[in-house]
């Protein structure tokens, strides 16, 4: 079954595939939940504290969930609902994993910024390498061209639909996403940036 998880991910990817043929199993959400979740936390817990990481990733994995009920009920086909989220599960996953490395190589930056944030207000600036900088938003365009990609089959809906409905999930994810690291904050004390570097739609 994996072994078919795997493969369906990376045709998706490949937008060689869609939703209707990632394995239909209800099993497979809750392992895919904490693999997306898992991966989405390593990379915030690179310049976050861990309990703020890990409600941002679980606020990631719930408001994509949220937006994919809503739009799937709203086209009438509700029973798509495990075969696209599973799907849009898996492949943030392994972009997110493909990210790991590059933000790495951020995360010293971004915490020298959180740390003296008048670096911001000099002349020179805080700056990323250019070319570190081009693979991470190649990475982010991909994933939201496969979220679009996705929906597009799932929903029945013309491809410029398709990047409405991944525009808003995008909106949907970062609002849940920047909630649960100010709620993290007040609860946990601690601070730091909640935007994030890529999401799961």
């Amino acid at each position: 079954m994996y072994a078919q998880v795997i493969a369906a991910t990376l045709r998706i990817l490949g937008f060689r595939a869609g939703p209707q043929d990632f394995p239909y199993d209800p099993r497979l959400t809750l392992p895919l939940i904490l693999v997306a979740g898992g991966a989405n936390a390593a990379l915030f817990g690179q310049v976050l504290p861990l309990a703020t990481a890990l409600l941002m990733a679980a606020a990631m994995v719930g408001g994509t969930a949220l937006v994919t009920r809503s739009v799937l009920r709203a086209r009438a086909v509700p029973e798509r609902f495990n075969q696209t989220f599973n799907a849009l599960l898996a492949t943030a996953a392994a972009l997110t994993l493909v990210m790991l490395p590059l933000f790495a190589q951020v995360a010293p930056i971004l915490r020298q910024v959180a740390e003296n944030p008048e670096l911001l207000e000099q002349d020179s600036g805080v700056r990323l390498p250019q070319g570190l900088a081009f693979l991470m938003n190649l990475i982010n365009f991909w994933n939201f061209a496969v979220t679009a990609f996705v929906f597009r089959h799932a929903a029945n809906v013309q491809l410029w639909l398709g990047v409405i409905i991944a525009l808003i999930l995008a909106f949907v994810v970062l609002f849940c996403v920047i909630f649960a690291g100010l709620f993290a904050g007040m609860l946990f004390g601690t601070g730091g940036s909640p935007t994030p570097p890529a999401v799961l739609g």
